[in-house]
């Protein structure tokens, strides 16, 4: 049945997932819709890394918690499958099947999702800041899958889980289990066959996230001896071997003073830094792009390493021009761009969201344009991305991206002159853009000419008065 306009088509199509963010530092209600490029802006102080480090850690963790089965339970949803009475049949007769028509299916996706969001948000909200639990006591996320099941997910056919005997299969609306183990318990069988049915529910509507953050600079330069758990662990246990301080030393005061202060995504991003020389022969699924050559360009080198050293290498050759120098010897521009380049070449792929906290630091203006084309292009190999920025250069050039996304006379003859790629433009419908203010998200509109974001122009009317203001006056002194 076809649709009867444009208006019916939108409405059919369906809503995408948002995350409502509640009392979380200075942000008391914000709520962010993800697109394939994701614009946070605004003020310092106004919860923007509140609401990019909540978000990270909701999709790093939420296929974390164990025991889904109890979960439901704890928060009394009914529509739940009876896995323990599966379990039975299942270790009696070797074979067990589950029906659920696609409306259950559905509720069952929406109700896991609201469950685990309220668990992380009570356990594990103040171990995504690294903070005490009182500080987070009224905060939360809440998640709201707007996307219907997909139908090939739901009416296809394919494996869901196959470990040794035990296999659960999907048929259209029915769930094979198949196998047994004897030396699972009843109770531990539905357990393991409740978290691996919740895995399959979910796992396709939330992306992987990689994040580099404001802290990445440092990090850069100090990465190799960041190695802070150990470091700390080193001394703690020096100093236990001085008796008038060994009663301080109980197991879980020792594991309390060698916890790191660092947020979840600071230390994620120290990790991933430190395992930049274990990726050598690793290529990323958008390897064949060669993004990371867009960074050689705008740094006039590139990157490598030399057993745990981090270089960066001149493009230049001749005596005098060429070099070849650690990491942290490098430019913070060069710095910057390094965990972008290795990201390229060795970890993307397209279930990643790549949030990134103020890309265009320590860029200059031209870069900072080229950056946004570089962000275009990630975005047209399939990646999803995130950033906060401050840079009115960047949204100006995305605007221009999403201009060119038009059609318009002798476009393939101005895209030249302009000195434009192919695959720079971008799709209105693609961005979603806010700006933190007044504890909370205010969106933006998107069309045509781009993203209407006023917290930029507000700032340049008002130097551009000032600047007019005190030119007038000058002038007419000089007159006078």
């Amino acid at each position: 049945m076809g649709t009867t306009g444009n208006k019916d088509a939108a409405e059919q199509r369906p809503q995408p997932t948002t995350f409502r963010f509640k009392n979380i530092g200075p942000v008391k209600d914000a709520e962010l819709e993800l697109g394939n490029l994701t614009i946070i802006c605004g003020r310092n102080n106004t919860g923007k890394t509140y609401i990019v480090y909540t978000l990270y850690g909701f999709l790093k963790m939420w296929d974390d918690w164990p025991y889904a089965y109890d979960l439901m339970l704890d928060h009394e949803q009914t529509d739940f499958p009876d896995m323990d009475n599966i379990a039975k049949e299942l270790n009696r007769t070797g074979e067990a099947i589950l029906r659920v028509d696609r409306n259950t299916l559905q509720s069952q996706r929406q109700n896991f999702t609201q469950a685990v969001a309220s668990a992380f948000s009570r356990q594990a909200l103040p171990r995504v800041f690294s903070s005490q639990h009182d500080d987070f006591q009224k905060s939360s996320i809440e998640v709201s899958l707007g996307q219907e099941f997909e139908i090939g997910d739901y009416s296809g056919t394919g494996e869901i889980l196959k470990r040794g005997p035990l296999s659960i299969r999907q048929d259209a609306s029915d769930f094979i289990f198949k196998g047994a183990d004897d030396q699972m318990k009843i109770s531990d069988l539905a357990s393991f066959l409740s978290d691996s049915y919740f895995i399959y529910l979910l796992r396709g509507n939330f992306p992987e996230p990689f994040i580099l953050s404001a802290e990445r600079f440092g990090i850069s330069l100090f990465y190799r001896e960041l190695d802070f758990t150990k470091n700390r662990l080193v001394d703690l246990l020096q100093k236990m071997d001085d008796d008038k301080h060994r009663d301080r030393f109980l197991p879980f005061v020792f594991l309390d003073q060698a916890t790191s202060r660092y947020a979840m995504p600071i230390k994620d991003n120290i990790d991933y830094t430190r395992s930049i020389p274990d990726l050598r022969g690793k290529k990323s699924e958008i390897y064949h792009d060669k993004l990371f050559d867009d960074i050689k360009g705008m740094m006039g080198g590139y990157y490598g390493n030399s057993g745990n050293d981090i270089r960066f290498i001149s493009k230049a050759r001749g005596k005098g021009r060429s070099f070849n120098i650690p990491l942290h010897l490098a430019s913070s521009s060069a710095r910057g761009l390094s965990d972008f380049y290795f990201f390229l070449r060795h970890e993307a792929n397209t279930n990643h969201l790549l949030i990134v906290d103020e890309p265009e630091s320590h860029l200059d203006t031209a870069n900072q344009i080229l950056l946004a084309r570089l962000l275009a292009r990630f975005v047209r190999a399939g990646l999803k991305v995130l950033i906060t920025t401050h840079s009115d250069y960047l949204i100006k050039e995305i605007n221009n991206l999403v201009m060119l996304n038009s059609s318009f006379a002798e476009k393939e003859s101005v895209v030249k002159k302009l000195e434009y790629q192919s695959d720079d433009a971008l799709e209105p419908e693609s961005i979603r853009a806010y700006v933190a203010e007044n504890n909370g998200l205010t969106r933006c509109d998107v069309d045509e000419f781009g993203i209407d974001m006023p917290v930029f122009d507000r700032t340049i009317d008002e130097i551009n008065k000032v600047a007019n203001e005190l030119a007038s006056r000058l002038s007419d002194d000089s007159e006078g």
